[in-house]
């Protein structure tokens, strides 16, 4: 069957190449990818990995998703497991799943060519099956548009991506200004895709990504909230953030906000080394690639916190407490980004949580201290408290003194704390202690 699916093409249109001959790691792939790949095949089909998954395979990287594509329908994709169903309506896929893995495996697609587009320009539809002709023709980048059958062992090549690869170049198929107003997502993706792997955005490609990057602004929230949360997850998001702006983009992900302008270098667009964003990211790609968890509320709070720092101090000059001017500023910051952006329930709360934190850590009264370290965000909370020292905003020697006191035994931190009540002068008020003392009587 593979050698009639070959047959279709000229040689001049595309190359297949043993996998063996690119030092391809077999091993790296899945068991569920290669299982559904079997059943399909042994089914008639025919079938893929495609994309991401095999750029990471030749580059001997780990995949995080393997995506199949095949020249059966949705429906009778659906047919042969058990345990899946279908999703979309731009992109009608199917999900199988296999163990606790999702797999998503797509019908070959031909190219957009129904009046399926907004006013923008952007596909609303893409639902046209073809053959995999076809769906090669309709990939976004070379790197991407490379298909591998697993179980034949060979890599169907159409847009000599292996070469691009090679060269470390982003390369995009077809028109670059039509195939990113298509979908403007992909000016977001090759910023990940570039960052990740090292590879080169030549300077033509960046006009045109800066140029259409307002088109960022119609896209579905969750859609954009989805591909950058991947790029800070990605081990290079400091890097990633650099070329987003560079290129000007921040303006457009979080519209009408001015959240970083106090971070960029002076006469530059990249981020002020050591400063306060650029020291989050480089710390947070280091817990990425140490494959130490990360709390995406931490990230989330560290964007926002300089404006968030701002406006509750302007609050507190008006005569509120610490605590009512963060409560207040985290409110309605959150609220004007959440116009413009796609937050889950739990990074909302995860920023509140985070931020009113941060103004206990000047308490040293009754239990505070000690209900502070038990909390489960106290860690992310304190890494929020050290980088606050970027901004001068806390001294180095409060984080120490925090450091070792969750750290140190129960005997040690009362002292410590005794200690920390007499440097600050804190006392509990004698109008307080009257009326705990009337309460018990």
């Amino acid at each position: 069957m593979l050698e009639k699916l070959f047959g279709i093409f000229s040689k001049k249109q595309f190359s297949y190449i043993e996998s063996s001959t690119l030092d391809l790691q077999k091993d790296l792939i899945s068991y569920p990818a290669l299982a559904i790949i079997r059943k399909l095949k042994s089914s008639g089909w025919d079938a893929f990995i495609v994309g991401g998954a095999v750029r990471d395979l030749l580059l001997n990287v780990k995949p995080k998703d393997f995506d199949i594509v095949t020249n059966a329908s949705p429906h009778q994709i659906k047919s042969l497991f058990r345990r899946s169903r279908i999703i979309g309506r731009r992109f009608r896929i199917v999900h199988v799943y296999v163990g606790n893995d999702t797999i998503e495996v797509s019908t070959f697609r031909k190219p957009n060519v129904s009046n399926s587009f907004d006013s923008y320009g952007r596909i609303l539809r893409d639902n046209v099956f073809g053959s995999i002709e076809d769906d090669v023709k309709r990939r976004d980048l070379t790197i991407n548009s490379l298909y591998y059958d697993p179980i034949s062992e060979r890599i169907l090549d159409y847009h000599d991506g292996i070469s691009d690869l090679k060269k470390k170049q982003i390369v995009v198929i077809g028109k670059i200004k039509e195939r990113l107003i298509e979908d403007p997502l992909r000016i977001v993706r090759i910023i990940r895709i570039a960052a990740k792997l090292n590879l080169t955005i030549p300077r033509q490609l960046k006009n045109v990504m800066r140029g259409t990057g307002i088109l960022l602004e119609n896209l579905p929230k969750a859609r954009l909230s989805d591909d950058l949360l991947k790029l800070f997850v990605s081990g290079k998001s400091l890097q990633g953030f650099n070329y987003i702006l560079e290129l000007g983009l921040d303006k457009h992900i979080f519209p009408n906000l001015g959240l970083f302008s106090s971070e960029k270098k002076k006469g530059s667009a990249n981020l002020k080394k050591d400063g306060f964003i650029y020291s989050a990211l480089k710390n947070l790609d280091v817990t990425v690639g140490n494959n130490e968890s990360i709390s995406m509320s931490f990230i989330f709070a560290v964007l926002f916190w300089e404006k968030i720092s701002r406006l509750k101090m302007s609050y507190v000059e008006q005569g509120v407490s610490d605590y009512i001017g963060m409560q207040r500023a985290t409110s309605e910051i959150l609220q004007d980004i959440n116009q413009n952006f796609y937050f889950q329930r739990k990074h909302i709360a995860g920023v509140r949580e985070l931020c009113l934190l941060q103004t206990r850590f000047s308490k040293f009264l009754g239990k505070s201290p000690f209900s502070l370290i038990r909390h489960a965000r106290f860690r992310s909370a304190l890494k929020l408290l050290e980088l606050r020292v970027k901004l001068n905003e806390v001294k180095i020697e409060t984080v120490v003194w925090w450091d070792k006191f969750h750290k140190c035994p129960d005997g040690e931190k009362i002292q410590m704390v005794n200690i920390m009540r007499g440097k600050t002068g804190q006392r509990r008020s004698s109008k307080k202690r009257k009326k705990r003392k009337l309460s018990s009587t």
